[in-house]
């Protein structure tokens, strides 16, 4: 937020001030007849160079998603929430992430046709004692997935005032972060990320040695640490990175028998390595992708049509970042 309030003042301070050197106007009396010096007979070419570089600054600041680097274009296994739950089983609030976070289900909300919004299809029936929160959370998946993101909305802020123990809430914040990010709304899903962290280190506080309290926080940090990247603050993210990573990586044994546990450590893995690169710690993002090459690998050849692809992305990215060291 901090480096999109700068680049809206330099934006403005330049493009005002590339106005008044290339004389199409004044401001006021502050700001007429600029003597630019030993410039004086390049004043025009000042000018509209100024305009220019201020009016690029106002867009990358005022637009979501420019001015970041490549580092958001390079997620072949998705994001760095990671892992995957059945969206058939919507219930087991410990284990990993769904294959489709509602992030992806969500990305095209603004853009969805207006019919799309009238469908309101009825969810599968609720297991036998299931609670008002999984029941809710139950229809909002049947309403992403049917494309309804208007009436998805609707129950998702329904779902957030249901919730009554932190491991709710905490994946109530974490699903809101989600729409928001989806919409481009930084500020908000950030805002989201950081009560779900919140809630998520009670649940970890209150239960020390349960390995699904290191997964629910790793995906809670896993969100803040992509917000953080998405709007340049590096360290943040390098910090929810590295923090998620470890937790993927505590003892407790669930990721040596669960594949979604371990293509999540995998997913990890990579997403602190392509922050690592982009920060020019090219040897440490080399170890990071090797690592989770070895656990891709593992997993594509139990199940190929599951995890095949997943091989294929990580063995490119290792032979690129392999090919920049060498070079």
């Amino acid at each position: 937020m901090l480096a999109r309030i700068v680049g809206i003042i330099l934006g403005l301070i330049l493009t005002t001030s590339g106005y008044v050197i290339s004389g199409l106007g004044t401001l006021g009396t502050w700001a007429f007849g600029w003597d630019l010096g030993p410039f004086e007979p390049h004043r025009t070419t000042a000018g509209w160079a100024a305009m220019t570089l201020g009016g690029i600054l106002l867009v990358a600041a005022l637009i979501p998603g420019m001015g970041t680097s490549r580092r958001g274009t390079r997620r072949r296994k998705g994001s760095a929430r990671g892992g995957e739950r059945s969206l058939t089983k919507p219930f087991d609030m410990g284990g990993p992430e769904p294959a489709t976070p509602i992030s992806a289900m969500v990305a095209s909300m603004t853009t969805a046709p207006a019919a799309s919004q009238t469908v309101s299809p009825t969810p599968a029936p609720a297991p036998i004692g299931a609670t008002e929160f999984e029941i809710l959370r139950a229809e909002m998946l049947a309403l992403c997935g049917s494309e309804a993101w208007n009436p998805a909305a609707r129950v998702l802020a329904r779902l957030v005032r249901a919730a009554e123990s932190d491991r709710e809430r905490t994946i109530a914040y974490r699903d809101l972060g989600d729409f928001a990010a989806a919409q481009g709304r930084h500020d908000d899903a950030g805002e989201a990320y950081d009560e779900a962290v919140s809630y998520a280190r009670m649940v970890k506080k209150a239960q020390p040695n349960d390995p699904s309290a290191d997964e629910l926080l790793a995906g809670a940090l896993a969100g803040v640490g992509d917000t953080a990247e998405a709007e340049g603050r590096l360290n943040e993210a390098l910090a929810a990175f590295e923090e998620a990573l470890a937790l993927r990586r505590s003892p407790g044994g669930r990721e040596a028998a669960d594949p979604g546990a371990q293509r999540a450590l995998s997913v990890a893995l990579e997403r602190l390595a392509d922050l690592r690169e982009d920060r020019g710690h090219r040897m440490r993002a080399l170890d990071l992708y090797r690592e989770s090459y070895d656990v891709t690998a593992r997993l594509a050849a139990a199940d190929p049509a599951r995890f095949g692809l997943d091989l294929v992305a990580t063995r490119a990215r290792l032979e690129e970042i392999e090919a920049r060291v060498a070079g």
